[in-house]
C-alpha cells in the first residue's frame, strides 16, 4: 500500500493560526529571493560576496527551485492541521537549508549569515508553533517533546491572548516602520530641482534620465578620493576634462535628483559645453553650447566601471569616506551600507559589460564619442559588429537656423526634436523617464543661443579680403540659406574617412522608425552616403575639425592631406589664434591631451581637399575671417 500522509479534523487554534501566517510570511520572503535571483541575480552575487559576473543561469535555476518549493508550502501555510506531516516537512526544508547555510559560512563559500539567519529562525519559530498546535498524538517524541509540551502550555496560561494581540501590534508596527524606512530612502521621489536662470539650468538641471543612469550623490562625489590610482591626474573629476565651477558639488552636465536617496545623472550640458582659456595664464572661460572638446567621455565611464570592479569597492571602505564628508542618519546609513551601495556596485558591473565593446575598437580621447553604437548595442541590442563610430562633440548652440537641416555628420536626420531625444536616449533616457517640460525648455534655449565671440583682435584689413574669398570658396557648403548648407555631400566627393558613415546602418533606420513610444518618434531617420555640409558659425571654439576631430587647427585643414599633422593632442584648452583651433604640440597639450594618431581606424585625416591650392597670404586672410563667424 502507498504511503499518505496522514489526515485530521482542522482545528484551528491560536498556534496553528500564527503557524499560517509565519508560512505565508516565508513565501512572501521566498518570492522576493527568487524575483532577485531571476531578475538581478549579479546583485545576490555581490551581495554574498561572490564575483560578479558569476554564471547566472544557476542563480536563475536556484530561484527556479525555490519558487517550486514555495508553491508546496502553500497547503501547509493554508491549513497547518490538516496534514501535520507535511507541515512537518514545510520545517524540515528550512532545516535543511539551514544546515547547508551553515556549511557556507563555515567553509569561507560566501557571506551567507543572512540566509543562515532568516532560513534558521523560519526553522525554529515554525517548529514550535507547529508542536504547540497539534494534538498529543503528533507532538514530537521523548525530550524535544516535552519541551515543546512545556512551552506550549505556558502559552495556553491566562496570558495567551495578551501576548498574540501584543505580538500582532508589534509585528505590524515593525513592518510598517520597514516599509517607511525603505520608501523614505529608496523611492520618495522629490520635486526636481527648476532654476529661474536658463543658463544654470542647461548645466545642472535634470532632463529625465532612466534609473540605470543614475549614480547616488555621495558615491559619486567620494569616488575620487577613494580611487584616485584610477584616474589620469590630480584633481578628481576635473583630470578627465569635466568641467567643475566655484560653489557647484557636481560638474557641468551633471543634475542632482532625489529618489528617497540623492543621486546624480548626465544631461545635454555634458556633452555640450566648452571650455577655453587665451593664454595659460589665464581664467578658463565656459561656453554653454559649444562641444566639450576637453571632456574624456569614455575616460570617466572607464574610471566609473573600474571603480566597481576593484575590491575596494565595497560598503565599509565607501561608506568611511563618505563619513568623512557627510553624516547620514542611522536609518540613511543601514540602507546606504546594505542595500544602495552593493546595488551601485551592480549596476556599474553590469554597464561595463554592456560597454565591452569599447575594448575592441580604438580609444576615442577627449572631445570625441562613439554616438550610435550605443544605441545599436545598449539600447535597441542589435548584433556587435565591426563599426567604428567615432566622432567630435559638436556644438548645439544656433539651432533655429538649423531647422530642417540634415545633420548628425552623415546627414541622418532632420528634425531637431528627434536629434535631441535620440541623444538623450543614448545616454539613458526613456520615454517613461524622460521630462518633457525642462526637455522642451533647454531645446528652446538652444533653438537662440549664439556662438562666442572670438576673443583676440581681429585685423579687419585682413578679413576683410577673407570675406571674399569665404565667398568664393566656403559659404557655398557652409553659410545659412544655401543650396548644399545642411545637405549631404557624397563619400567618394568628400573623400573623408568613412567609418562613422558605415557605423549608422540600414537596420538601425529600421529600429528607429519601429520606436514610437511618445514623446520619442524617430521616423525622420535615414541612411545616407556621405556626410552633411554643415554650417561653421562659431567655428573658432569647434577645433579640432572634420567630423573626427583629426585635423587640428584650420590651417592645417587648408593645407593637402599629405602636409597635415599626423599626430597631434587634443583636449588642451588654450586658443591657438593664429592656426585657429587649441594648441595642439608641446609639453603643454602633451600632459593634458590625447594623442591622435591619424594612421589608426577612424582617424583617417584625409578628404575635405577645398582650399588646398590658396596662397599663404589667401589663407592667412581667409582664416582672419573665419574668426568672425
Amino acid at each position: 500500500m502507498t504511503p499518505q500522509l496522514q489526515r485530521l479534523p482542522s482545528s484551528p487554534n491560536a498556534a496553528a493560526t500564527w503557524f499560517s501566517r509565519v508560512a505565508w510570511l516565508g513565501i512572501v520572503f521566498n518570492l522576493f529571493f527568487i524575483a532577485m535571483q531571476l531578475f538581478a541575480p549579479d546583485f545576490v552575487n555581490v551581495g554574498v560576496g561572490l564575483t560578479p559576473g558569476f554564471p547566472t543561469v544557476w542563480n536563475r535555476a536556484h530561484g527556479m527551485m525555490v519558487l517550486a518549493l514555495s508553491v508546496l508550502y502553500i497547503p501547509a501555510a493554508r491549513d497547518p492541521l490538516r496534514y501535520p506531516g507535511y507541515s512537518w516537512l514545510l520545517v524540515v526544508s528550512r532545516l535543511l537549508a539551514s544546515i547547508f547555510w551553515a556549511w557556507c559560512v563555515a567553509s569561507g563559500q560566501g557571506s551567507f549569515g543572512s540566509y543562515l539567519g532568516t532560513d534558521g529562525a523560519f526553522c525554529v519559530v515554525q517548529a514550535v508553533l507547529l508542536q504547540i498546535a497539534l494534538p498529543k498524538e503528533q507532538k514530537l517524541p521523548a525530550n524535544i517533546g516535552q519541551l515543546f509540551a512545556d512551552i506550549g502550555a505556558c502559552v495556553k496560561a491566562s496570558y495567551r491572548s495578551r501576548i498574540v494581540q501584543v505580538a500582532t501590534v508589534v509585528v505590524v508596527i515593525l513592518l510598517m516602520l520597514v516599509g517607511w524606512v525603505l520608501y523614505t530612502n529608496l523611492f520618495r521621489h522629490e520635486p526636481e530641482l527648476v532654476y529661474a536662470d536658463i543658463v544654470q539650468h542647461y548645466k545642472y538641471a535634470s532632463i529625465g534620465l532612466g534609473a540605470d543612469s543614475r549614480v547616488p550623490f555621495w558615491i559619486f562625489k567620494v569616488l575620487p578620493d577613494v580611487f584616485p590610482d584610477k584616474l589620469p591626474g590630480a584633481g578628481g573629476y576635473a583630470s578627465l576634462g569635466l568641467i567643475m565651477e566655484n560653489g557647484m558639488e557636481v560638474p557641468v552636465g551633471f543634475a542632482r535628483r532625489t529618489f528617497g536617496y540623492e543621486c546624480v545623472e548626465a544631461n545635454c550640458s555634458l556633452c555640450h559645453t566648452a571650455l577655453y582659456r587665451k593664454t595659460p595664464d589665464s581664467k578658463p572661460v565656459v561656453v554653454p553650447g559649444g562641444p566639450a572638446h576637453t571632456m574624456d567621455l569614455q575616460g570617466f565611464q572607464r574610471f566609473l566601471y573600474d571603480s566597481a570592479a576593484d575590491p575596494r569597492f565595497n560598503p565599509d571602505t565607501i561608506m568611511a569616506a563618505i563619513e568623512k564628508v557627510h553624516q547620514f542618519s542611522w536609518t540613511e546609513g543601514l540602507v546606504y551600507k546594505n542595500l544602495i551601495i552593493p546595488a551601485t556596485k551592480v549596476a556599474l558591473l553590469q554597464q561595463k559589460a554592456q560597454y565591452a565593446w569599447q575594448d575592441v575598437r580604438p580609444q576615442q580621447g577627449r572631445g570625441r564619442t562613439d554616438t550610435f553604437n550605443p544605441t545599436k548595442f545598449v539600447v535597441f541590442h542589435m548584433p556587435y559588429d565591426n563599426t567604428i563610430g567615432t566622432v567630435d562633440l559638436p556644438q548645439v548652440w544656433n539651432q533655429k537656423p538649423r531647422e530642417n537641416l540634415w545633420l548628425r555628420w552623415d546627414g541622418n536626420n532632420n528634425q531637431i526634436k528627434e536629434r535631441n531625444y535620440a541623444a538623450a536616449m543614448a545616454v539613458g533616457a526613456t520615454p517613461q523617464s524622460v521630462l518633457p517640460d525642462s526637455f522642451q525648455r533647454v531645446t528652446d534655449y538652444l533653438l537662440q543661443l549664439q556662438p562666442p565671440p572670438f576673443p583676440f583682435p581681429i585685423d579687419q584689413a585682413k578679413s576683410t579680403r577673407g570675406a571674399a574669398i569665404y565667398q568664393s570658396a566656403c559659404a557655398g557648403c557652409h553659410e545659412f540659406g544655401k543650396p548644399k548648407t545642411g545637405q549631404v555631400e557624397d563619400i567618394a566627393e568628400i573623400g573623408t574617412d568613412r567609418h562613422r558613415l558605415d557605423s549608422f546602418t540600414v537596420g538601425l533606420v529600421d529600429k528607429f522608425h519601429t520606436f514610437t513610444t511618445p514623446p520619442f518618434d524617430f521616423g525622420a531617420y535615414r541612411k545616407t552616403n556621405g556626410y552633411s555640409a554643415v554650417p561653421i558659425d562659431g567655428i573658432w571654439l569647434r577645433g579640432p575639425y572634420l567630423h573626427n576631430g583629426s585635423v587640428p587647427n584650420l590651417r592645417a585643414l587648408l593645407m593637402p592631406e599629405a602636409d597635415r599633422p599626423k599626430l597631434f593632442y587634443r583636449g588642451y584648452d588654450v586658443v591657438d589664434p593664429v592656426n585657429v583651433g587649441f594648441i595642439s604640440d608641446g609639453p603643454d597639450a602633451a600632459k593634458v591631451g590625447f594623442r591622435v594618431d591619424t594612421s589608426i581606424p577612424g582617424n583617417s585625416n584625409s578628404g575635405h581637399r577645398y582650399g588646398i591650392d590658396l596662397t599663404p597670404a589667401q589663407k592667412d586672410d581667409l582664416l582672419e575671417y573665419l574668426k568672425t563667424l
